[in-house]
């Protein structure tokens, strides 16, 4: 007998004992316990683990599911997997996915089962549970984004699910109100390798991961270092096909098929995903739904959303009437959209001029002479913008792109970038002009996600074409300023624009008064860091900087000081800051017309206002009934002009308190 079949001998003879081993310490089933918690009766069951609905009696009554793996002898993969999906669930927190809330081994030692316990959720697969309650079109499309947002809490933590199909997303409650969740993370790869805790948690190159009716191209093709967040994103444009399709582009009604596992995958690998509309035989799912998930299924990764979240966001745009991402821009889409929307807004005369060119475009095939037509449709587009331009006088401020009114606004600036985009192109100076107008008209109704898509689309253009400079540091500033007041702020990136931005301007002989704009918002930077010094020392920069600017900058001073208000009073110097808010008052008129200027008469006045409620309180004395009462006023108007005003919620604790 060779060496060879010695060790053959000695590896049988292992895996039998393990296998003896197993059958005499069998995994736990309905009836036994599982630490404190009993097993009634069994959800789901895979190849190596089980769902049980589990009851714990002490110290309170509640159901609960407890997953435990079941294979009698499991390989070192197998456990590592199962380890994997404990830890991950225990990392993930988010509303559609389901929390882990205790953990254990169940068994003597050396033939422990591991166990993790969950809350319960009595829900069904998506399409099953969509089909049963009759679910419209828009209930669909609502639990698609809803899966979506899950799905991007877990991108957001680098990890990527791998097996989204519709038996792994839960739905419990009403058309009214879907409860998703999003289960079985099983599969999952990281794409954080610090994560990572052994060479048995790696994903093996070449394994076969996931349902291949589900999988993109890359992940059916075992590429698994190609395979990331828009990988899942395919698979949810394979569900939104099984729940607004009605099937799977295979033809199956989404059911996972017997074939063999090779056959699938080829299948998978060169699978061209056809329109849904093409799919359902409904011509209603064409245009926007047809684009969302198309873009899901694109084949090439790249052409995909980036990650789930990116595809939720579309969705909700879908759903609250806003343009979405996933349009073809050689549709004439953000033009019609833009039109749409304008005339639900505006006066009678532009709704004749939008009423013609609509009349143009669907004639258009009967015109005799393609030139004829595409002069006169430019010359219509152009009446239009002219008179959008003139409906955008009365809403703007002294200051060019300033506005006023952004509800009544943003509208006309949006049909008004479409028609240049239409007419000129991208690379016009005029488009770019719209698209900055519009970007700072969203950025002031914190819309902050789309205008960080425009500010990012108009820096990437500057830098590709070659712009001045002076471009690149002004809308690296402007970027910079979206970036930081997001929530979460996003303060690196933000520091590091800004800091580029400030190397631009600072070497110049005469640097542009633009320079203390950029000191002030490295100042706001510094404090989101925690960087208090520094906060304070560009604080005073900026406030120099803006004194030796001759001429404007009054109501910069103004907002300066107050900043210098804002950072005493949060380090508890209210005496200090009390003085700077007087400074920045200073003068000032009770109110004013502009929106900018009355914003600032507020937060000085609602500041001075809060420090004597804090100094009434400390010293023991009661606050004032007519300041308390000028206090209310104050916040209940500040609320209508801004409903989510930082400061006056603030203030509304303090004078709740003082009540």
């Amino acid at each position: 007998m060779s060496a060879g079949d010695d060790a053959g001998d000695r590896l049988d003879h292992a895996q039998s004992r393990r296998l003896l081993d197993a059958a005499r310490t069998a995994p736990p089933g309905v009836g036994e316990w599982v630490g404190p918690y009993e097993l009634i009766a069994e959800i789901g069951r895979g190849g190596h683990s089980a769902v049980y609905r589990a009851r714990q009696h002490e110290p309170v009554r509640r159901d609960l599911a407890v997953k435990i793996l079941i294979d009698p002898a499991p390989s070192a993969n197998v456990a590592a997997r199962f380890a994997r999906e404990r830890a991950l669930v225990a990392r993930l927190r988010h509303p559609g996915i389901v929390p882990l809330i205790d953990a254990g081994e169940a068994g003597p030692p050396g033939a422990a089962v591991p166990w993790f316990a969950m809350p319960l959720v009595d829900g069904e697969s998506v399409d099953r549970w969509c089909d049963r309650h009759g679910a419209s079109r828009a209930v669909r499309l609502r639990v698609i984004e809803l899966a979506a947002r899950a799905v991007a809490a877990a991108h957001a933590l680098g990890i990527v699910h791998r097996d989204l199909k519709p038996g792994n997303i839960l739905v419990a409650g009403t058309s009214d109100d879907p409860q998703v969740h999003v289960i079985d993370f099983g599969v999952a790869k990281l794409l954080d390798p610090e994560f990572e805790t052994g060479d048995a948690l790696s994903t093996r190159v070449g394994g076969i991961v996931g349902t291949p009716e589900y999988m993109s191209p890359e992940q059916a093709n075992l590429d698994a270092a190609r395979v990331g967040p828009a990988s899942d994103v395919f698979a949810l444009g394979l569900v939104a096909c099984v729940l607004l399709g009605g099937r799977l582009p295979d033809g199956s009604l989404g059911a996972l098929t017997p074939r063999p596992m090779g056959e699938r995958l080829r299948a998978a690998a060169h699978r061209e995903v056809p329109l849904v509309s093409t799919l359902a035989a409904d011509r209603e799912l064409r245009g926007e739904i047809d684009w969302i998930v198309a873009k899901c299924c694109a084949r090439d990764a790249e052409a995909r959303y980036a990650n789930a979240g990116a595809l939720a966001d579309d969705l909700m745009r879908l759903r609250e009437g806003q343009p979405i991402v996933a349009a073809p821009r050689d549709s004439g889409y953000q033009v019609s959209f833009a039109l749409r929307r304008y005339r639900a807004q505006i006066i009678g005369s532009v709704l004749a001029l939008g009423a013609v060119i609509t009349a143009l475009a669907i004639d258009s095939s009967r015109q005799r002479d393609r030139a004829e037509f595409e002069v006169e449709r430019a010359k219509r587009l152009s009446a239009l913008l002219e008179t959008a331009r003139a409906q955008l006088v009365p809403l703007t401020g002294r200051t060019r792109g300033d506005v006023v009114d952004e509800t009544k606004a943003i509208p006309l600036l949006e049909m008004m970038r479409a028609i240049n985009l239409e007419l000129l192109g991208a690379d016009a100076n005029e488009t770019q002009q719209a698209t900055l107008n519009l970007a700072r008209a969203y950025d002031r109704v914190d819309r902050m996600a789309e205008a960080e898509q425009l500010y990012r689309a108009m820096l990437a253009h500057a830098l590709r074409n070659d712009r001045r400079q002076g471009d690149w540091a002004f809308l690296r500033f402007m970027l910079a300023g979206n970036l930081h007041r997001q929530e979460p702020p996003k303060v690196d990136e933000a520091a590091e624009l800004l800091d580029l931005a400030y190397a631009y301007w600072s070497v110049m002989p005469d640097p542009p008064f633009q320079i203390c704009n950029v000191l002030i918002e490295r100042a706001n930077v510094a404090g989101l860091r925690g960087q208090h010094a520094d906060q304070l020392r560009l604080l005073t920069e900026a406030l120099a900087c803006v004194d030796s600017k001759s001429g404007g900058g009054s109501l910069r001073r103004r907002e300066i000081r107050c900043f210098l208000g804002d950072y005493h009073r949060a380090r508890g110097d209210l005496a200090e800051a009390r003085a700077w808010y007087l400074q920045a008052a200073e003068g000032a008129p009770p109110s004013s017309p502009d929106p900018s200027f009355q914003a600032w008469i507020d937060a000085w006045t609602g500041e001075l206002l809060w420090i004597d409620r804090e100094e009434a309180r400390v010293a023991g004395r009661p606050f004032p009934p007519e300041s308390a009462a000028r206090f209310d006023e104050l916040i209940r108007g500040v609320e209508a002009r801004d409903p989510g005003n930082r400061r006056a919620q603030r203030w509304k604790t303090a004078f709740g308190d003082s009540r």
